[in-house]
């Protein structure tokens, strides 16, 4: 069988215009033919730049950010009265980034007349292939970047009466964006762990392709794919209101398209194709997308923004509740999908936080999570610490981390907290300053009060900070505080800090009567 197959195949399909960078013949051609006549207007540069319905072809990490459901179909008459027909639908998650889809190709190629070997007519004889695919993608799974997708495919083909089917796994990634959300880049292994079923020895080969897309400027886009065999596909499409035109190329065949977008739900393009023997040919495609889906300018669909912005609070939510590996995760996610949310000032406090809970190796020591969770004294120190470090402050962060310790000495998840904002922050760790935050507080105005005798004043400051960053509510720190500033010649920064003792001891006269004989507002 494997014989007549090749030979059909060799006869029928190189005139077909998608093909003019596969080999005749060659098992599981169908799926080179192309999906969708924006792709094959682009040379079928598609890899690192779909993220429609036709992710499902030509890269399942494209449906990691699919921001609706979409449905597309093409016909395609080829050589001979030979017909190639491929349906895909697709549909996004509702409440994570991501989506699936499935598709159904199908090439006939019409009837033939059969003989056996003495060359006698035995009647007639149809081939056949028709292939099923069903992929998955998800969004922010080894980064907030990065969208992963797999699919599954099975390709039976008949020829006469025998038939055989082969089976394989497409993966595919897609990064970004990045460079000021212009550059994405691709990659997919097709035919992973391919296996056959019936009398052949075909199998999928293995084939891979990695690929960039950059947007040079307002709507005009560049995309190129490379694959192991060295086969370039390059193609750039420029998008105006409810039209665009692209040009493409595809191992050295040139390809052109155009296409019209109507209430930004119904899709026509054409592809013009060009053979080096028989010159071009033309390819429609029509989609439809279910909903309401916000026009192309925009810069992030209206739900996947709404996604972005569910998965920030619930991060927000989740760090509040001090559960801070999923707080990672879901503020990762939201990035993501849409690197501005939150008025972009996350995107830093993300990346702190993956570098904590990475450090603190939270994954494997889920029993330090629950510590965190617990309604003790310690668990809210350390909520503060990942504040304080989410917020750039290391010499608060290390030191509320060595008091969150000194609150339960024996604890793992403190020491490791403690090890972690240390490490990250490039501070040392002091063993003498592993005490609960009462007496940590108390060691440092004991040390403040040593370096204002040393007229040491802005070391003073500092130990003074450093107490009420413990015991933001200690009047007497609050006063010594407003004496080192009172000495360092700050009388600004003197007088707020009287006025906050005095905020807190309003029944200090002695205070008052100081600052009013300094001229320092005193009320």
């Amino acid at each position: 069988m494997r014989r007549f197959l090749a030979a059909l195949l060799a006869l029928a399909f190189p005139f077909d215009t998608c093909l003019a960078a596969g080999q005749a013949g060659a098992p599981g051609e169908i799926f080179s033919f192309g999906a969708g006549a924006r792709a094959l207007g682009m040379g079928s540069a598609h890899t690192a730049l779909v993220r429609d319905a036709s992710a499902v072809y030509y890269n399942p990490g494209g449906l990691g950010l699919l921001p609706s459901r979409e449905i597309t179909v093409m016909r395609a008459q080829l050589f001979e009265g030979a017909n190639y027909d491929y349906v895909v639908y697709a549909q996004n998650k509702r409440k994570r980034a991501g989506g699936w889809g499935v598709e159904l190709i199908r090439l006939n190629t019409g009837s033939g007349e059969g003989r056996d070997q003495y060359n006698q007519e035995t009647g007639g004889f149809t081939y056949s292939e028709m292939a099923l695919g069903v992929a998955h993608g998800w969004r922010g799974v080894l980064h907030p970047l990065v969208s992963v997708g797999a699919k599954l495919k099975m390709l039976r083909r008949s020829l006469g009466g025998a038939s055989d089917s082969l089976y394989g796994m497409d993966v595919g990634l897609q990064f970004g964006p990045w460079m000021g959300e212009k550059l994405w880049l691709g990659a997919v292994a097709q035919n992973v762990g391919s296996f056959k079923q019936g009398n052949t020895d075909d199998r999928l080969p293995l084939l891979a392709r990695v690929g960039a897309s950059y947007r040079i400027v307002g709507p005009l886009s560049l995309a190129m794919d490379i694959s192991q065999n060295g086969e370039l596909r390059v193609g750039t499409e420029y998008a105006f209101g409810m039209t665009a035109v692209r040009v493409g190329m595809s191992d050295g065949m040139i390809s052109f398209g155009g296409g019209l977008a109507w209430r930004n739900k119904y899709c026509f393009d054409l592809a013009l194709v060009s053979h080096p023997t028989l010159g071009m040919s033309k390819r429609f495609s029509l989609g439809y997308r279910f909903g309401a889906v916000p026009k192309e300018k925009d810069k992030k669909p209206e739900r996947m923004t709404a996604y972005a912005t569910e998965f920030l609070n619930s991060g927000q939510a989740e760090l509040q509740r001090r559960n801070f590996l999923r707080a990672s995760k879901d503020i990762d996610t939201a990035l993501g999908i849409d690197p501005k949310v939150g008025g972009g000032d996350w995107r830093t406090k993300a990346q702190r936080l993956r570098r904590l809970v990475q450090a603190m190796g939270l994954e494997a020591h889920p029993e330090d999570q629950e510590a965190f969770r617990a309604e003790t004294q310690a668990a809210f120190m350390a909520y503060q610490v990942v504040l304080a470090y989410l917020a750039n402050e290391g010499d608060r962060a290390v030191l509320l981390a060595h008091a969150g310790l000194g609150l339960e000495p024996g604890s793992g998840a403190m020491q490791r907290l403690l090890d972690a904002v240390a490490q990250l922050s490039g501070r040392e760790k002091d063993r003498d300053q592993i005490l609960p935050p009462g007496q940590l507080a108390a060691l440092k105005m004991r040390q403040a009060v040593e370096t204002v005798y040393a007229r040491r004043f802005p070391s003073a400051v500092q130990l003074l900070r450093e107490a009420l960053w413990l015991d933001p509510n200690n009047a007497l720190a609050w006063t010594r505080l407003g004496s080192a500033y009172f000495a360092m010649g700050d009388r600004p920064r003197a007088t707020a800090a009287y006025e906050k003792a005095l905020e807190l001891e309003p029944a200090d006269e002695k205070l008052r009567q100081f600052m009013r004989a300094q001229g320092l507002g005193a009320q």
